[in-house]
């Protein structure tokens, strides 16, 4: 087996692969094989009647079903958490800190007309610090959450946005209080509305209790389900800059998210058989492969 110290050491070999893998003989002779084997598939196709058509539908779907329950680590991808980071940072050095997300994707598969999975996972590590501001007029609820805001006050703090003291372009999120709701809506509805963080009781950025809606909101990121028949879900989860440990806690908490959401759609399907089925997830960054983790 070949070791190599660094990332570099691969890179020989990796151009030697390539060099081989589009070769102009080699291009020729994959897109010929494509060719031939789309005409081949087409052909068939066009041969099957509708309940032929029905019948490789149906056995694809079972095969997708049953390979999406094996164990993680029957999958000739799968590596331990500890072991799919260490790589993973391993092809991440060098690259611009910006671009080093650590992310996973849960693959779904689920029948016609099953609600797609979503919801919001609380990350107790969130991946970048917020730029959060509170607006009421209660200075004692304003001083509890002062140290989880960058910016916190009531008609001085609108008084600064307005006159362009606090530029709206580095409000992340903002959370307010019923009683200065209408002051907000008067003098910052344009500001803030067309960037989207206007308080809002919809949102659920307003309540009474500023200091449990912050820490409830704060590190909250939102997921779905993107696809239908085959889909995934994918959520970014630490930085190459964190810990194994921060990151770790970060996916327990992916998880518990996402089978939180399986278990509602399961309680309101309306057959047994419409509800998705969580299949392999792979732990990847901007830069590395997709390496098969323990998950569901």
């Amino acid at each position: 087996m070949l070791k190599f110290s660094s990332s570099k050491g691969l890179l020989p070999f990796s151009n030697l692969i390539l060099k081989n893998l589009f070769s102009t003989t080699n291009k020729r002779l994959i897109l010929q094989m494509d060719d031939s084997l789309d005409i081949s598939i087409n052909s068939n196709v066009s041969k099957l009647t509708k309940e032929q058509l029905k019948r490789r539908e149906l056995k694809r779907k079972v095969k997708q079903k049953i390979k999406a329950r094996l164990p993680a680590h029957a999958d000739p991808l799968y590596v331990t958490i500890p072991n799919a980071l260490r790589i993973i940072r391993a092809l991440e050095v060098g690259q611009p800190e910006s671009q080093q997300t650590i992310s996973i994707t849960i693959q779904v598969i689920n029948e016609k007309g099953v609600t797609p999975l979503n919801g919001d996972i609380q990350l107790p590590h969130p991946l970048k610090a917020s730029r959060i501001i509170a607006f009421s007029n209660d200075s004692e609820k304003l001083q509890k959450v002062s140290s989880l805001c960058m910016a916190t006050g009531g008609q001085d703090l609108i008084d600064k946005i307005v006159n362009g003291d606090l530029p709206v372009t580095e409000i992340d999120k903002s959370f307010a209080t019923s009683d200065i709701l209408p002051k907000l809506n008067q003098q910052l509805g344009k500001l803030l509305g067309r960037r989207g963080v206007l308080p809002n009781v919809k949102k659920g950025t307003v309540a009474e209790d500023l200091l449990q809606l912050i820490q409830n909101n704060v590190s909250k990121i939102p997921f779905k389900q993107h696809g239908t028949e085959t889909a995934s879900i994918n959520i970014s989860v630490g930085k190459c800059s964190m810990s194994d440990q921060q990151i770790l806690e970060n996916i327990i908490a992916a998880r518990n998210a996402v089978m939180d959401a399986a278990k509602i759609q399961k309680d309101k399907a309306a057959k047994k058989h419409q509800v998705s089925i969580l299949g392999r997830t792979t732990l990847t960054s901007t830069h590395g492969p997709g390496l098969v983790i323990d998950f569901v």
